[in-house]
């Protein structure tokens, strides 16, 4: 019966996945106010990086798609 699914009921979650989701929400907030100036830099090449990668493989999957429908 492990199939069926109660909408009414909540499952409870074991004590150390909930203190292990704790501990992880006030790292995140305590590691985003120690940032420095050189490393904002850093992300911010990173994400220009991925930004332009995501741009040529939307490009590219755009002519693919364009060539199979034989649009152009």
């Amino acid at each position: 019966m492990d199939n069926v699914i109660n909408l009414f009921s909540r499952r409870t979650a074991p004590k150390s996945a909930a203190q292990t989701r704790g501990s992880e929400s006030t790292q995140q907030a305590s590691s985003a106010v120690v940032l420095s100036p050189s490393s904002f830099a850093d992300v911010s090449e990173r994400n220009r990086v991925n930004q332009q990668r995501l741009r040529k493989e939307r490009e590219q999957a755009n002519k693919n798609v364009l060539k199979s429908y034989r649009i152009k």
